[in-house]
């Protein structure tokens, strides 16, 4: 008896989780965003500008989802690394004046699962953007004040899901996160384990590690999401189109959208033209990928055992599921080296011991 771990009798939408408009910081306007991605074969976008939640629903229809969110900031200004140069370079004040650069933060996406809700959950005041006129939406907040220590984060990520957020952690090399950081938070919905602008300037955001190092230490329901986190700086699509998640959906509406993301009825893929799941079941204690051409498909266990199968041109792969993997996730890598993630499953949900008599 076949079980899907991705369902089959879904359409798939691919989606860009983190962009940012000229609401905050990006150049394009909400309206562009969706012009340039519906080009791309886009069907939803989350527009997580910085510290601002706004209802961009005018922007949805039978063919685009427009998610209400936003980007969460939390910097540590003189708590983490203030004296990480101290006296070895002798342009200190140059150093003192970019103290951002060099301080740790954490950034949240949060993602609304009502799509006209523009209250703003675990922020005050100072935390808002600074915007003007009407997008301004200052006084629509709690009066939380978010503070970098694990009890703060926590704190606000508990807020935000009794309010009927999913909650995310965003690109943890650039935030200059350290292990102690993020292993004890609690309540999140998913990693994102490549964020595509960050990881074309830097070669540091790609980071599937972090994410099992969270999950072997009890984050047993983490999911991971790829994004662009494009800002689209002087009009340049050259940082867009590269990290997606696809959601399975019956049909494209908001309400369908989330509940994919509820249930985990999606995968993520890096690459402009990323490989593809095409089908993901277990059948006789076998677990049974079928994808896009690749030259790789891995399998991930909670313990050691890891197991994959290389070649050309891969349309099919099979491997035993055994109990002893506890949680597993399947990674599909094309001859670009992109690669096409899921979260992780838990081996016991699919696992017959009767299929091995």
């Amino acid at each position: 008896m076949k079980k899907y771990i991705l369902p089959d009798n879904v359409n798939w939408y691919r989606a860009n989780m983190h962009a940012h408009s000229n609401i905050s910081d990006g150049s394009f306007t909400p309206d562009k965003i969706k012009k340039e991605y519906m080009k791309m074969g886009y069907s939803v976008v989350a527009f997580t500008d910085h510290d601002i939640l706004l209802d961009h629903s005018y922007l949805t229809d039978e063919n685009f989802v427009a998610l209400t969110s936003s980007e969460y900031t939390v910097y540590a200004f003189g708590t983490s690394y203030p004296n990480l140069y101290e006296g070895e370079y002798e342009d200190e004040k140059a150093l003192a004046n970019n103290e951002w650069r060099r301080t740790k933060a954490m950034h949240l996406c949060i993602y609304s699962k009502d799509p006209h809700n523009e209250f703003q959950v675990a922020a005050d005041e100072e935390s808002l953007w600074p915007q003007r006129g009407k997008w301004r939406n200052t006084g629509k907040c709690d009066g939380y004040h978010r503070g970098l220590t694990t009890e703060s984060v926590n704190e606000a990520i508990r807020r935000l899901n009794e309010a009927g957020f999913f909650v995310q952690l965003n690109h943890p090399n650039w935030s200059l996160m350290e292990r102690d950081d993020y292993i004890n938070l609690k309540g999140l919905w998913a990693l994102e384990i490549y964020n595509y602008s960050n990881e074309k300037l830097t070669g540091s955001e790609y980071c599937p590690y972090i994410y099992d190092d969270m999950v072997r230490n009890g984050m047993y329901n983490l999911n991971c999401t790829m994004g662009d986190d494009n800002h689209n700086s002087s009009g340049s699509l050259d940082l867009c189109f590269g990290g997606s998640t696809f959601f399975g959906a019956t049909e494209l509406t908001y309400e369908k959208i989330i509940e994919a993301m509820e249930n985990g009825t999606f995968y993520c893929a890096s690459g402009k033209n990323p490989p593809q799941i095409k089908a993901l079941y277990v059948e006789n204690n076998v677990i049974k990928v079928d994808c896009s051409p690749a030259t790789d498909v891995f399998i991930n266990g909670y313990c050691r055992g890891f197991r994959h199968i290389n070649g050309e041109d891969i349309t099919h792969a099979e491997f035993r599921l055994r109990p002893e993997d506890i949680f597993f996730r399947i990674t599909v890598r094309d001859k670009f080296g992109n690669n096409a993630h899921t979260h992780y499953y838990n081996a016991k949900d699919f696992y017959e011991e009767k299929a091995e008599q």
